[in-house]
């Protein structure tokens, strides 16, 4: 039996409409986290204004870090060098540039600084992105948990990300690793009674795993399709005998991936599935998440 307000593929693809609002409100989110950014390369041009010769930057340490990135020196990489070493070799990257560049050292530094930037901040979207889609599962499952009287406790990472949701014998977990399964799944709603931590590496407690796809942007959804497909099946190799219930919610879902899903809900290979866009489905997921 497929979900309420699933009656055929075309109820879950994307419209347009969505994928607009979409890239709308990823627009705003990045030029808001961008500001961050913008403030530190003015500190960094400043600073590089000032500076009579490439070498005395190595004396600016309010602009260590700015110069760490613009020498292309991961956090990891400093890690592995002593203080010494990464002046020594901070030095030799800045003075190869500036011989490159003569007099227009000051600007190649900002550019090759506001180019690790970049992708950094793509990085920080990602992560954004798919933060954002948790706190849309998790508002979408308030709602049938309050009305039927629980009072749910939300966990959260240093970060502000969303560990976990609990009620009654109830834990949905997210972005966590089983070891029987050895790869970190997406969603996964578990049966804790009279556990005192969640068993998450006991088989025998899972109810439901779900894959979460957050991205709008059509040109990956397919891809993403893939990615939720390998995982899922992985999942139910892990299992010897009867597996979860398994669900896909995605933003991003195209006609022939739709068809795809809507084929594993009608062989109940699905459980369940929701566009991330479409209210009523998503409200529909969570009900059938807290009534099982």
């Amino acid at each position: 039996m497929n979900p309420q307000h699933i009656s055929s593929p075309d109820d879950l693809v994307t419209t347009h409409e969505a994928t607009r609002q979409g890239f709308l409100e990823q627009a705003l989110a990045k030029t808001e986290k961008a500001e961050a950014y913008l403030a530190d390369a003015i500190l960094l041009k400043e600073a590089l204004d000032e500076a009579s010769h490439v070498g005395s930057l190595i004396e600016m340490h309010s602009i260590r870090d700015h110069l760490m990135a613009a020498a292309g020196f991961s956090t990891k990489a400093q890690s592995h060098l002593s203080d010494a070493e990464l002046d020594e070799s901070l030095g030799r990257v800045l003075t190869s540039i500036a011989e490159k560049a003569s007099d227009g050292w000051r600007d190649e530094i900002l550019y090759r600084y506001l180019l690790t930037k970049g992708d950094s901040l793509g990085g920080s979207m990602r992560n954004l992105t798919g933060a954002m889609a948790g706190e849309q599962l998790i508002k979408a499952i308030l709602v049938p948990l309050h009305q039927k009287g629980a009072e749910p406790a939300i966990s959260r990472s240093a970060t502000g990300k969303i560990q976990s949701i609990s009620w009654d014998e109830r834990v949905l977990l997210f972005d966590k690793k089983p070891r029987f399964i050895n790869k970190s799944v997406d969603v996964i709603l578990l049966n804790a009674s009279g556990s005192a931590v969640p068993p998450i590496n006991s088989p025998d407690s899972f109810l439901a795993c779900g894959e979460l796809k957050g991205g709008i942007d059509p040109a990956g959804a397919d891809e993403h399709w893939k990615t939720a497909k390998s995982a899922l099946d992985r999942i139910r190799t892990a299992f010897k005998n009867t597996p979860p219930s398994l669900f896909f919610v995605a933003a991003a879902i195209q006609a022939a991936m739709a068809v795809e899903i809507f084929e594993q809900l009608e062989t109940g290979a699905l459980g369940h599935a929701a566009n991330l866009n479409s209210p009523s489905q998503l409200s529909d997921l969570a009900s059938w998440l807290v009534s099982l």
